[in-house]
């Protein structure tokens, strides 16, 4: 067999997958042909790539080594072909759309409305991803313009040689208390006085938020209970509401709920930059200094209409988050 490009995918897939079933799934093969190319792929390889077992498998060393240098050239094949795409309409005279991302939240629709006022006419595409490696990486490959997203300290997104980034501010995290919660008439909670509580939290992801939590908790002196995992805001609100968790989030999130208080932690344990990336190959540098600016006004009138974080804000909030060490 000739090794060609579309068995890099493969052995990609069925990494990511962990399992050959998962793997042909998304394939779109049976499992008995995903296993057999497998191992038509690791013979031309000189050797088995993953260790086999009940329950999937996982790249071995070699396997390791394998998959880097796979990944290195299906990168460097997708950017060669939007390039070609790219240039191909620029030489055909199309007007290409302004392509906007960001991660699900209102992040997106503050870079949206400053998008519309500054791009002209239908001149703006969305794309709103759930995962922010997968937004990084777009911006990296110009499958994206220009993005906004939160990046946690101690955990840099990757987001290429391409990319420019600014950041905007810095965002505390605010935590999620039942109103009968008896930490609930505090006006502020320490990060420790939340040592005996179970936590709801999102799906972990390349962000690295399930990292941050047990990192900065245990600066605090516990090890955070993550006792709940759910995607869904209003999961988590419903939780919060029974006592059966507590909750880290934005507060330039439309919250709290029913049932729900919002109070802001002793000395921002927990915080996010909020940064704007743009792909420089296809966004103006002035264009990009007026989103930015245009965005972080939005996001100061978003503040004002969220009672707990303009109280948290001119508290001394405002010096930390848009202070020059941010």
């Amino acid at each position: 067999m000739q090794l060609e490009f579309r068995h890099l995918r493969v052995l990609l897939t069925v990494a990511e997958a962990g399992s050959i079933r998962k793997a042909a799934a998304r394939l779109q093969l049976s499992q008995p042909a995903t296993s057999a190319q497998l191992k038509r792929i690791e013979g031309e390889l000189g050797g088995p790539l993953f260790v086999r077992s009940a329950e999937g498998v996982k790249p071995n060393e070699n396997g390791q080594y394998v998959l880097r240098c796979a990944r290195d050239l299906v990168v460097g094949f997708d950017r060669l072909r939007e390039y070609a795409r790219g240039a191909g309409e620029a030489d055909s005279g199309a007007a290409l759309p302004l392509r906007a991302g960001g991660t699900a939240g209102p992040l997106v629709s503050l870079l949206m409305s400053a998008l519309f006022e500054l791009v002209p006419g239908n001149g703006v595409t969305v794309d709103a991803r759930r995962s922010v490696h997968a937004l990084v990486k777009a911006l990296g490959l110009s499958k994206c313009d220009i993005a906004v997203f939160g990046e946690f300290p101690g955990f840099p997104l990757p987001v290429g040689e391409s990319v420019a980034a600014r950041t905007l501010l810095r965002e505390p995290v605010f935590v999620l208390l039942a109103e009968d919660h008896p930490l609930a008439r505090r006006e502020r909670v320490a990060l420790h006085e939340l040592a005996d509580e179970e936590w709801v939290m999102p799906e972990a992801d390349e962000s690295g938020v399930h990292a941050y939590l047990h990192l900065t908790c245990r600066a605090a002196g516990f090890t955070p209970k993550v006792a709940h995992v759910t995607p869904d805001l209003s999961v988590a609100q419903m939780l919060v509401a029974g006592r059966r968790a507590v909750c880290g989030v934005w507060p330039s999130a439309d919250v709290p709920a029913r049932g729900t208080v919002l109070r802001p932690l002793v000395d921002v344990p927990f915080h996010r930059r909020l940064q704007l990336a743009w792909n420089t190959a296809s966004v103006p540098a002035e264009l990009a200094g007026a989103v930015g600016d245009r965005l972080l006004a939005e996001y100061l009138a978003l503040v004002r209409q969220r009672p707990e974080y303009l109280a948290w804000w001119e508290d001394g909030g405002e010096g930390f988050a848009l202070g020059a060490d941010r």
